[in-house]
């Protein structure tokens, strides 16, 4: 969505649609190693994803291939899509999902507060369609959703996520996320000199105060370890978690490590502290904003060199293997051994985020491309909370 089908980009994907037929052959023989490097992690006991390679498939084929999150408690072993279809605003859930599975999808990330809580129920109708049609069958799809932070607490959140359960029509989710470390707002009618005045918590929601939100979102984490322990889903995890957030969780956890911590991130904002410690604790990072975050100004993204879809070394990589920008930062991402969950609501987007197997970037290119880390600065989501760069306890 936003982005500009330029006569290049058409011509590539009329390319990439004649060479599919020819490349299907070959991936069906590679896929005999999709597996390998999950396999070969969980002999070794570790619940890491496996080590990124630059230049390799390294087990990536196509769009089924899958990573084997890491082992919960006594929760059998879990594996999940690399690339998922997202869901977060979206102009009509319904029709891209069930789209997107027809194109092969086997991975939908939802939230509860998506698309003002309609975008979960969208979810839901068109998966429970597919199932009916016999398109796919329930053990096929990884479904994704993710707790709101107005219910974080105990009991607040085995609610919430059994409302969700009822939205999508399920009886169990694959991944239930902690969508947001912070606090819940009393108002959304929210004056800059008032934070200016009293700072960030100033319209936090009674009990959501700075000092009160490790062990709030403790109990949240205790909520979440009860629903995977009681079936309500198959592995839980978190989404916005900075290292010192997890860093906390970890002191109190029964369950660890989170599954998943799905974050911004892309190559103007890499994160690699957060890359490092997640590797070190074997949490599988998920990317989201992958091509460039939407909340960014005209003035941001100029600051930050222009989009990140024309950075010139993203542009350099497409013309050398025949692929739009978004296919190289998707397949950037990919190669760091990071998932991504690119969202379309154009079928010809859709299918584009789909091709990211028949070309590999080199180191060279991955280099390039990694020098356009701006830090901080290159943080563009969650543009009008208070506390976006999180800088709370």
């Amino acid at each position: 969505p936003g982005r500009t089908m330029t006569k290049r980009s058409r011509e590539t994907l009329v390319a990439q649609d004649a060479a599919a037929a020819s490349s299907d052959a070959s991936d069906v023989a590679a896929a005999a190693t999709t597996h390998t490097d999950a396999a070969a992690a969980a002999a070794a006991g570790s619940a890491a994803a496996p080590a990124a390679s630059s230049s390799s498939q390294g087990g990536l084929v196509e769009l089924s291939s899958t990573v084997q999150l890491p082992q919960q408690g006594t929760a059998p072993a879990v594996s999940m899509p690399w690339v998922g279809f997202g869901t977060y605003k979206l102009s009509n859930a319904r029709a891209a999902v069930r789209t997107a599975l027809r194109l092969g999808y086997r991975a939908l990330d939802s939230a509860y507060i998506y698309g003002g809580e309609k975008t979960e129920p969208e979810t839901g109708a068109a998966l429970a369609a597919a199932l009916e049609a016999g398109e796919v069958t329930r053990e096929e799809v990884f479904v994704t959703t993710k707790h709101w932070r107005k219910f974080h607490g105990y009991e607040p959140s085995l609610a919430c996520l059994k409302t969700s359960l009822r939205r999508l029509q399920l009886a169990q989710v694959d991944l239930w996320l902690m969508h947001w470390p912070g606090p819940a707002w009393r108002t959304m009618n929210r004056r800059k000199d008032e934070i200016a005045a009293h700072g960030p918590f100033h319209y936090a929601a009674a009990g959501h105060e700075e000092d009160a939100l490790p062990a709030l979102r403790a109990e949240t984490w205790r909520a979440m370890e009860d629903a995977l322990e009681q079936g309500l889903t198959r592995a839980i995890g978190v989404s916005n978690f900075s290292v010192r957030h997890l860093q906390a969780l970890k002191q109190t956890a029964r369950v660890w490590p989170p599954a998943v911590n799905q974050v911004e991130l892309n190559p103007y904002y890499q994160q690699r502290e957060l890359q490092a410690y997640c590797a070190e604790e074997g949490i599988v990072l998920q990317a989201y904003a992958s091509l460039g975050g939407q909340d960014a100004s005209k003035a941001t993204t100029a600051s930050l060199g222009g989009p990140l879809l024309e950075a010139p070394p993203v542009a350099a990589a497409a013309e050398a293997h025949g692929a739009t920008a978004a296919q190289v930062l998707l397949r950037w991402a990919l190669q760091k051994r990071i998932i991504v969950i690119p969202k379309a609501n154009r079928e010809a987007r859709a299918t584009e985020n789909t091709r990211l197997f028949h070309f590999s970037l080199s180191e060279p290119e991955m280099a390039a491309i990694d020098s356009l880390d701006r830090g901080e600065a290159g943080r563009t989501c969650w543009r009008n909370d208070p506390l976006r760069m999180l800088q709370f306890e």
